[in-house]
């Protein structure tokens, strides 16, 4: 460390010594440590705008998991991870994107101290903490701290942290039980949990204390729902067919559960149109016009992936969580804590295609097995080519989608003292974390055995073939892959008050921290070299060890002034050092009305699979081809359309960093009333992204180390470029990123005497602005519309997130009903660009625009007893409809980072808990 910053840290612990004599004695109002400083206060209302979600906020949003708790705050935006959304790298985890800056700019804290985060990247980049490894029954409260908390808790909490505090002590003993169903009476969740407790710290000097959570969710089929959610083609809504299977003018497409063929010359060229293997086909499915790539000429046998597609997946969640408490002395207290979280998660999609496009990364070559040398063919005497000449095979066999089977064990283990000491008040310890996540995927094919299955014969393709146990298990073997994190630290931290100053005693905390980072998460077999048709390659291994010291100091200069300053520095060892700063302040001028405003910077290291050992394969979507379209105005060419990003490790990468502002006033303008409203602004410089197709193929110029891979000419546009394949680029530096907007958090209280108590609270979050500057120069503007279309499902960046909640408590009744709004966005990649969905005549679908999502959530409960309580919720009252969203990949048809309730529809949920 640095020499002024040791001077900083000793030079605060010896302020603290030599002003020991001049305290005097303390009040009795206890004060305790709040997210956002390290200091003790006895004011709820902080400089830093914090949010807080107490047990019983908690309890009456009706939800069953943290993640869902965590994701339904109004600051939440794009970037997010839905636990639905299980084909991702990161499939079945969930994570939180606060301010919209990815979920790696987002520290998620439990009680004040990190974690290990989940096994496999976002995108196979974005480190993140998965939510669903938290256990619920322990949750003692959460704080979102919505401004850039750097200098307090770590350079990476850029967007903000979400502190999780799990209880520190409990007596009793009680268990509960809950079941839900939705109103179609599927994806049924059964839960069951426990807690016991024992020990008077005060009496016993000790206390003991664990809870046990079990979980058991079963799936959604989302062919089981209506209209536009439950089947692919939506053009009687206004949106577009999403069938597969489709066969083009230019002789593209043909995965079929036909199969077809299309004729080589003897150097491997085309020598003829693509023709179906003879079969029957439902007549629904044989459309010759439109279709998903609005150039169905040549007809086709469709079908619909929704068939193969979840809403929710089956899942099985084990969560244990331990704390012991022993008392050392009048102030002194050991503790340790452990946690064991165990999960398991079963998804399937679409079955694989023969073919597909990659980048070998052994070989440093594109592997293109759709056309060109490297092509996939079936020779003339195959059982199954009724040609006659070699030719291109295409065939999706209905009867094997592709599996997975996803298994997670996140370990936590904290030891710790914390005591006062020369009136310092501290606390130390000892904390191992580790998340392991093992994944087993079948269904895929593995295109070198799949050659030599072709070549002599023994693979069969078309309607209703049958292949021999023998034969899928050398083309399409079991693949296993894991991913582990570890995260081993050792921290220090101690606070106490000064001298007086006109307005309080001024306060000083002071600490430091160790830690050391592992990461070794595994590329899926065969995939380096780009041999498993249609998966994607990602892999990152990297340690690294983190030192860091921080302090902070409230200053209450008058009365009505307190200032904050605080000063951390971080020091990597694979990245250097960074400093960051944060200064803030509270000005009260009447007891009723406070303005408080904060300045922070930040910094984020990049991770080991952005400057390490890894690099990603992935599909995403580009707008569309400025090359092919304004010649062919082709839907296929001017819409929406997949493409491989290939990205790999940069060790030359540099860090983020950013500098967060805010500016608020908290108003109580009538008894039990109170209003806070805060203005925010982040400034992220040199963000860390990987392969943006959509601006490589916009600007080619502006990414000299970008390159675009095509494929071969179309019949029916020999003379142009063929479709785009994939983009492959580095991690790079992209400029810069800025975003603001404003938080408004309204409560109220009402006694009614007699009738009960009444209250209501509503947290809205504006996003005025969300702009990038790319690489190249170019400035993007993401707010209110499906930009950035690149990150984690593509789920678009709405403007206004709120949440409303009126509740009523009379005696042993509570009532609560909640009111989710989230407002609509273009269907743009940025303000004023191109529709991303248009159809044969260049008209925009639903208006270019994907509609706002109002729901309604109710929550009751009944105290039977002092010891029986029941409660009752419906999420989704009023069974609305999720907006038709033809764009987002996360799901087809919807949007489930934004819209997830409405494609699950009204869902009812009961339980019990006795307390004994």
């Amino acid at each position: 460390m640095s020499r002024s910053i040791r001077l900083m840290f000793i030079g605060g612990i010896a302020l603290g010594m030599q002003m020991a004599n001049a305290q005097t004695a303390g009040d009795s109002i206890q004060k305790v440590e709040i997210t956002g400083s390290s200091i003790k206060r006895a004011e709820a209302e902080t400089i830093s705008v914090v949010q807080t979600l107490s047990r019983k906020d908690i309890e009456q949003t009706g939800k069953t998991s943290i993640a869902e708790v965590v994701r339904s705050i109004s600051a939440d935006n794009n970037g997010s991870i839905s636990g639905s959304f299980t084909t991702g790298f990161a499939g079945s985890a969930s994570g939180v994107s606060l301010r919209g800056l990815s979920v790696s700019s987002t520290l998620v804290l439990i009680n004040g101290r990190r974690t290990a985060p989940y096994g496999f990247g976002d995108d196979g980049q974005r480190s993140f903490v998965d939510l669903n490894s938290i256990p619920l029954d322990a949750v003692d409260r959460i704080d979102i701290l919505k401004d850039g908390a750097s200098a307090i808790y770590g350079s990476d909490a850029i967007a903000g942290v979400v502190n999780v505090i799990l209880r520190q002590n409990y007596v009793g003993k009680t268990i509960s039980a809950s079941a839900g169903t939705s109103g179609e009476r599927d994806g049924n969740v059964t839960s069951m949990s426990g807690a016991i407790g024992f020990g008077d710290l005060d009496k016993d000097k000790f206390n003991v204390f664990a809870t046990l959570d079990a979980k058991q969710q079963k799936k959604i089929d989302q062919n089981s729902r209506k209209d536009w959610i439950g089947q692919a083609d939506a053009r009687p809504w206004g949106g577009r067919d999403q069938r597969a299977g489709h066969i083009t003018a230019g002789n593209a497409g043909g995965s079929n559960f036909l199969g077809t063929l299309r004729p080589l010359k003897a150097d491997g060229s085309v020598g003829g149109n693509v023709a179906s293997r003879p079969g029957s086909c439902d007549a629904i499915n044989l459309d010759p016009k439109a279709g998903t790539a609005g150039d169905n000429s040549r007809g086709g046998c469709m079908w619909d992936p929704i068939d193969y597609a979840t809403i929710q997946p089956e899942t099985k969640n084990l969560n244990l969580f331990m704390r012991g408490t022993l008392a050392l002395g009048e102030t002194t207290r050991a503790y340790t804590e452990v946690g064991v979280f165990k999960s398991e998660a079963s998804t399937y999609t679409t079955p694989s295609g023969l073919t597909g496009a990659g980048f070998d990364l052994v070989h440093s070559r594109v592997n293109n097995t759709n056309s060109g040398p490297d092509q996939l063919v079936m020779p003339a005497n195959h059982p199954d080519n009724f040609l006659g000449v070699a030719a291109r095979p295409r065939w999706v066999d209905a009867s094997r989608p592709r599996a997975s089977d996803i298994e997670t064990t996140v370990t936590r283990v904290l030891a710790g003292v914390k005591g006062n000491i020369a009136d310092w008040d501290y606390d130390t310890g000892v904390l191992y974390a580790e998340s392991k996540t093992d994944k087993t995927q079948n269904g895929y094919y593995r295109t070198s055995a799949m050659r030599t299955a072709l070549n002599n014969g023994t693979f069969r393709m078309g309607q209703g073939a049958i292949n021999s146990p023998e034969v899928l298990a050398l083309i399409s073997p079991t693949l296993y892959t894991s991913g582990v994190t570890k995260s081993t630290s050792l921290d220090f931290k101690a606070s106490r008050e000064l001298f007086e100053l006109p307005g309080g005693k001024m306060g000083i905390a002071v600490g430091a921290e160790y830690r050391k980072e592992k990461t070794d998460s595994q590329a899926t077999p065969y995939t380096d070299v780009n041999d498993i048709a249609g998966l994607g390659y990602s892999a990152s291994k990297g340690s690294r060890n983190v030192a860091a010291l921080y302090t902070e100091l409230a200053v209450p200069v008058l009365k009505s002034v307190e200032l904050q300053f605080a000063l951390r520095t971080d020091d990597y060892s694979d990245y250097g050092r960074s400093t960051t700063p944060k200064v803030g302040f509270k000005f009260t001028p009447i007891s009723t009305l406070a303005f408080r405003g904060t300045y922070a910077e930040g910094f984020r290291a990049p991770s080991a699979a952005e400057n390490g050992d890894s690099a990603v394969a992935a599909f995403t979507t580009v707008a569309n081809d400025p090359i092919r379209c304004p010649v062919t105005k082709l839907t296929a060419d001017c819409s929406t359309q997949s493409v491989g990003a290939i990205t790999v490790g940069n060790k030359n990468i540099k860090p983020e960093e950013s500098k967060s502002y805010s500016l608020g006033m908290v108003l109580e303008p009538i008894k039990n009333v109170n209003l806070s409203l805060d203005l925010w602004q982040i400034v992220r410089n040199g963000e860390i992204n990987g392969a943006d197709p959509g601006a490589v193929v916009e600007n080619p110029a502006g990414y000299p180390t970008a390159q675009i891979v095509r494929g071969e000419a179309t019949t029916n546009f020999p003379n142009l470029p063929g479709q785009i394949l994939m983009v492959t680029a580095p991690y790079l530096n992209a400029g810069k990123t800025k975003t603001n907007g404003v938080d408004v958090d309204l409560r109220a209280r009402y006694n009614m005497g007699t009738s009960g108590k009444l209250s209501s609270g509503v947290t809205l979050t504006y996003m005025k602005e969300f702009t990038r500057t790319n690489a190249d120069g170019t400035v993007l503007e993401f707010a209110g519309t499906h930009g950035d279309t690149n990150l984690s499902g593509n789920g678009g960046t709405p403007k206004t997130k709120v949440r409303f909640t009126m509740g009523w408590e009379n005696g042993p009744f509570q009532l609560t009903g909640n009111v989710n709004y989230v407002s609509s966005i273009s269907n743009t990649n940025q303000v004023g660009g191109e529709c991303l969905d248009v159809d044969e005549n260049d008209v925009a679908l639903l208006n270019c625009r994907i509609a706002s999502f109002t729901t309604m959530d109710t929550f009751g409960k009944w105290a039977v007893s002092k010891n029986f309580e029941l409660t009752a919720s419906i999420s989704n009252l009023f069974n609305k409809k999720a907006p038709l969203d033809v764009q987002t990949y996360g799901r087809i048809n919807y949007n489930p980072s934004l819209h997830q309730t409405g494609a699950v529809g009204r869902y009812f949920t009961l339980a019990g808990r006795y307390t004994f």
